[in-house]
Order: C-alpha cells, then structure tokens, then sequence
C-alpha cells in the first residue's frame, strides 16, 4: 500500500496524517500531487514560495477596528436620514432635514459639478460623498482609484449608436435604449442629478436617444442629449433634453432643440416637447420659437397664417399661437371682431439677430443622414398600403404568393 491516512488526536493544527512508503511505485506520481497542509502552501509547482505567500492579506486588528467604525458610521447615517424623513420626528428634533443625497460632488472627465438635484443611484454609490463617472461610457464608481483602473480597459471612444450628424468636430448619435439598456440607464441617471421634472431613469426600452458629442481629437464627449418616445400617441419629438452644466451657455441647448424639429420635419410630422418642462427648457424653447417664427415670417412672400407658419417650422400651432404673442404679432381687432397678424419686419429682424449672436452653433440640415424609425405599428400600416409601395405588376403575384400559404 503506498500511503495510510490517519486522524491525528494530538496536532490540531493538522486535520490529516499522511504516511507515504517511499519504497513504493507509485511514491514518485504521488509526489507530483502532495499539498504541505501544516505549512498551508498553495499552487504548489505553479507559484514561487514567496509569490504564494497570503499573509499579507490577512485582516490585522487595525482593519478590523476601521471597518466597524465604518459600518457605524453609516448606520447612524441612516438612522438620522430617517428620523429627519419623519414629520414627527423631524418636527422633535428641531433641525432642517438633511439633503435628500449624500453625493456632494460628480468627477465627470476633468470637472467636478455639484449635484442639483437627487438621482436613484444604487445604495451602495449613493452613500458616497463623491461620485465618478467615466466620460466614455458612463459607468459610474465611487473611487477614484477605480476610475482610474476603468479608464486603462475602456474601450468606448464614442457613444454606442449611428452617427447620424456631423458637422466639422461636432455629431450627433442616435442610440436605442431597447439595444444599449445599461448606457442609456447611466445617461438618465446622471440627467436626473440636474433635471427636478425627470422621473423614469431604468425604464429606456421605448425611448430612442440622440446625444450630441465634441470630437476633441481622441474620443467624442458627450456635451447633451434629449431622448424622444419611438411612437408617441401626442407626436412629442422631445421627451427630456438637457445639456450638461459643464457645458451651459454655449448654445448647444439651442442646437438639440433646432435638431428636435428637423427630425420632425424629416418625419413630416409636426412637433412639441412634452410637458412640464424644467425652468430653463422652458425658457431655451421660447426664445427658439420666437426665433423660428421671426425667421419664418421675415421669409414668407405669400399669405400669412398660422397653420401656414407651422408646417415651414414643424411645430404644432398652439407653440405657434405663443411664439405670436410673445411677438406681439398677434393682436385682436376689435372693429373685425377676429385676431390679426400685425408684422413689423425691423423688430423681428433685431430678434434673429439677436439670437444668432448668442447662438453661433446652427443646425446644417444637409449634414443629416437618417432615416425615420419604423416600428411593428408602422410596418402594419405599410402592409395595408402595399399597393402604394409595389408597382402594380407585382401586386397580382404578391397577392398569390400570399393566398398559397393558407
């Protein structure tokens, strides 16, 4: 017998004795295969003794002690959350309730931004006072550290879309949230931190989103999006848009709204945001209107009306009715009993000009290349309509070939 295992009643630091005749056959096979249990090596063959050394990795008393003062750390955390969460309580303590986040700061790319409002990150990442998120494909850490290990193996140098527009250093990529689930969830995630009006960050399936990126001579950075239904039942083109604080006041808010409507107008459709908007959506889309109507008004040569004004602008005629106001173009005659429109040509010349100073980055329609999306309701309503789509020498095979499969 080349080996006898036996229980040892007296080592507690072996579980199991083994004795090996050296004399035997087998001895140099078995040799292979030994593990040296009192001095617990492993990867014995594989490793050095030194590289298979794990006691630097055991926990010392020092890591045991700053874990449990962590772990009650933020247990009185959320004790406190909690009770200021409370009216009652909070009305007995006598103190302004906390912020609804923990996160303080945002290190997006080479920025940090203050969080304005809260976003249902994970638990986990929503303790943390600081938050990192890559610029590429919006992973968010909570370690720099992390960050920095997740930038050496990222590979995403733009986002995981069609690129639908370019002009010089600027695109515009349109990217499903049906096909990109986790990217589109961080780029709601990080929208809800600066939009109050934002309610769905995990729900992306129905959405298509279009995010305009700088080109900065290795990646594309994300400088806005807006995100719109596939089949909308109220025709809204804009679902969310936001453009990052980092990048305010630059006229891209502009932009994304400008390119909002050629799409609708490449759909032939007309178009609206949804509602409510934040403050200053609302404001960016009324100084668009009153800009786009000045401009459509200045440019019209035959009659004017307002359902002719809103199918050169895609938009619906109730933004169009306000665009008017805000122009004071719009005014009622009280001899006719009806509204009139009264154009002043020079106030509406000073109101494009105006804006094209403050907006030098236009909308170039001839750099779009894209084509509508069409979904199962879309491809139904084509079917009824193939006689539109065929010439009529196919329709009489088109129609057999369909009677054959019943």
């Amino acid at each position: 017998m080349p080996a006898e295992v036996a229980v040892s009643p007296t080592d507690t630091k072996s579980l199991l004795v083994i004795k090996f005749d050296v004399k035997s056959v087998y001895y140099e096979n078995y040799k292979k295969l030994l593990l040296d249990l009192e001095c617990e090596k492993t990867f014995v063959g594989v490793l050095t003794e030194e590289e298979a050394d794990t006691s630097l990795t055991d926990l010392t008393p020092n890591d045991t002690q700053l874990f449990d003062k962590a772990k009650s750390v933020v247990s009185r955390t959320k004790d406190v959350a909690h009770a200021f969460s409370d009216p009652v309580l909070s009305s007995q303590l006598h103190a302004p309730p906390p912020q609804p986040t923990s996160i303080r700061n945002v290190y997006f790319g080479n920025y940090r931004v203050k969080p304005w409002y809260t976003s249902p990150y994970p638990e986990e990442y929503s303790c943390s006072r600081n938050l990192y998120l890559c610029e590429s494909c919006l992973k968010y850490m909570n370690s720099d550290y992390v960050l920095q290990r997740h930038r050496m193996k990222c590979a995403w140098r733009h986002p995981p879309g069609d690129e639908i527009y370019r002009d010089q250093n600027i695109s515009v990529f349109e990217v499903d949230g049906q096909r990109q689930p986790i990217y589109c969830q961080n780029l709601c995630l990080l929208a809800k931190m600066f939009l109050q009006s934002k309610i769905l960050c995990y729900d992306v399936e129905p959405f298509l989103f279009y995010i305009m990126t700088e080109y900065d001579g290795a990646s594309c950075k994300i400088l806005g999006y807006f995100s719109k239904e596939k089949r909308s039942a109220s025709n809204y083109n804009v679902s969310c848009i936001l453009t990052l604080p980092i990048y305010q006041r630059r006229g891209y808010g502009a932009f994304l709204i400008e390119f909002s409507y050629l799409l609708s107008k490449a759909e032939r459709k007309f178009g609206s945001p949804e509602k409510p908007l934040s403050d200053l959506g609302l404001l960016s889309y009324r100084s668009y209107w009153r800009k786009r109507v000045a401009e459509t008004l200045l440019s019209m040569r035959s009659s004017v009306s307002i359902e002719n004004i809103a199918q050169a602008t895609s938009m619906v005629c109730d933004d169009v009715i306000s665009a008017l106001e805000a122009l004071s173009v719009l005014k009622y005659d009280m001899k006719k009993k009806i509204y009139v429109l009264h154009v002043d040509k020079m106030k509406l010349y000073h109101v494009c000009k105006k804006w094209d100073e403050k907006h030098p980055q236009r909308v170039k329609p001839t750099s779009l290349r894209w084509t509508p999306y069409i979904g199962e309701a879309k491809i139904s309503d084509l079917l009824l309509q193939e006689d539109i789509l065929l010439p009529l020498s196919n329709q009489n095979h088109v129609y057999e070939g369909l009677c054959s499969n019943y």
